[in-house]
């Protein structure tokens, strides 16, 4: 089997295999090797955590005016492999990271020839990607882990087809008996605010003997501050446990998995209440087995749920200097959030202001949606739309916004109120957190105007 990843030195640089050149075209198989994290290990590896197995080579063409460049290429690998185990990834020669390219897997191809015995090609065709005087890496991901096999690595160049038999390139071949493996996929969307987990996982066996009686099971651990409805699965002979607080356990009988087949289980569960806010981690292990052989998977996913309060309180000063403050703050433990406040603010008939400052936010007139002017009269009645977008609430903080005014004149007899409320508050991106709400709405403060101003709910 590959061996487990485990960090590797690139200085001095080795390979355990270089074979070549042929035609000007030399392969070679280095020592450690790139994985998709960024980390460097030995090459081959195999990452438990991932439940693939990682396998590097490298194509090397020289200047020379005869050689010609690689057309496509092909790397044995267990014959019950299919594209829907692997992924194949490129790097060129100072040209960045790996990118992932299209390939086929064939037992036989017209340019490279049969595939060894118990083998198939992963093929790639370069495509005109690069020319020559340049070396470029291929990485094979794939899934689960394998026994090693020696085996010779083929390439087309124009009308060559060359043949790297050196006795040391390393490839994934088929375990002898049946081999289980497992793969999962976990995560969640958030539609209408409510939150749904999603949960998709392939178990393929990847031995060359077919397997019968495999065994399933999956625990979900659910925190107990969330509410969960019905659980959907498939295929629907599984079964779905929830007796235990806490968790979900889905388990069941899959039959029997011929060599290089593959059995599909999805399920949803969908989080119908959320006590409190805070961030939320839902994790589970997979476990699959039949005789002789087993896999797990795990993964986990993180379900934020926000929530806001909000206040709003006025100032005055020099008996004409107006000032509303509204404050949203983070509620309990709720994760940071950004919001959309909109806002309403009524001068009544007979009174003359000048808005100095909407504090950033955007300002129209509620009948005609024009922007409302600063340092210029406006006389009542008027009402005003203000919208304050995409504000962040840090988590265990507050935002605050500010308008500022000043009463210029006023002809009502008695009293006359200027109000500010905050009328909305909501998501700014509803599909990225559950919004437990932001308090009872609205919340005004008003501002009397006599023959002066007075606040009627003034700050702390």
């Amino acid at each position: 089997m590959a061996e487990p990843a485990q960090p590797c030195t690139c200085t001095p640089y080795q390979n355990f295999c270089c074979c070549g050149p042929e035609k000007g075209i030399s392969v070679v198989q280095p020592s450690c090797q790139n994985l998709p994290d960024g980390s460097v290990v030995n090459n081959p590896a195999f990452v438990p955590e991932l439940g693939k197995s990682f396998w590097t080579y490298k194509f090397i063409t020289d200047c020379a005016s005869g050689t010609k460049a690689v057309s496509n290429l092909g790397i044995p690998v267990c014959e019950v492999l299919t594209t829907e185990h692997i992924t194949v990834s490129e790097k060129i020669d100072g040209c960045g990271t790996f990118t992932p390219v299209p390939f086929t897997v064939t037992k036989s191809d017209p340019n490279l020839g049969t595939a060894p015995e118990g083998f198939r090609f992963v093929k790639v065709e370069t495509q005109n990607r690069f020319e020559k005087g340049v070396s470029v890496e291929y990485r094979l991901e794939i899934v689960g882990d394998f026994p090693i096999d020696i085996q010779p690595v083929k390439v087309k160049a124009e009308t060559n087809i060359l043949t790297f038999d050196c006795d040391c390139f390393q490839v994934p071949k088929c375990a002898p008996q049946g081999k289980l493996v497992i793969s999962k996929q976990c995560g969640h969307q958030i539609v209408n605010n409510q939150a749904t987990l999603n949960y998709n996982l392939t178990v393929d066996n990847i031995g060359k003997a077919p397997l019968s009686n495999v065994q399933f099971q999956d625990t979900v651990f659910i925190p107990t501050q969330l509410t969960f409805g019905t659980v959907t699965v498939s295929p629907p002979t599984l079964t779905v446990n929830t007796a235990t607080p806490g968790q979900i356990k889905i388990s069941g009988n899959l039959g029997a998995i011929n060599p290089g087949g593959e059995v599909l289980i999805t399920y949803t569960i969908p989080v119908t209440g959320i006590s409190g806010p805070g961030k939320y981690i839902i994790s589970n292990t997979a476990r699959v087995s039949a005789t002789g052989t087993e896999a797990t998977a795990s993964c986990s996913t993180n379900l934020d749920a926000a929530q806001v309060s909000s206040a709003k309180c006025c100032r005055v000063s020099d008996g004409n200097q107006g000032r509303f403050t509204m404050t949203i703050s983070a509620v309990g433990t709720s994760p940071e959030v950004r919001v959309n406040v909109f806002d309403n603010l009524t001068v009544p008939g007979g009174v003359t202001v000048q808005f100095n400052s909407f504090g950033g936010c955007s300002a129209t007139f509620a009948n005609t949606g024009e922007p409302v002017p600063t340092n210029t009269n406006i006389s009542g009645p008027v009402r005003i739309r203000i919208d304050c977008n995409n504000l962040l609430v840090p988590s265990g903080g507050s935002v605050q916004k500010t308008i500022t005014f000043t009463v210029v004149s006023s002809t009502v007899f008695g009293t006359a109120t200027i109000a500010n409320a905050i009328e909305t508050i909501t998501p700014t991106d509803p599909g990225a957190q559950v919004f437990l709400g932001a308090g009872t709405l609205p919340v005004e403060a008003d501002i009397a105007v006599e023959l002066k101003a007075t606040c009627l709910q003034p700050c702390t």
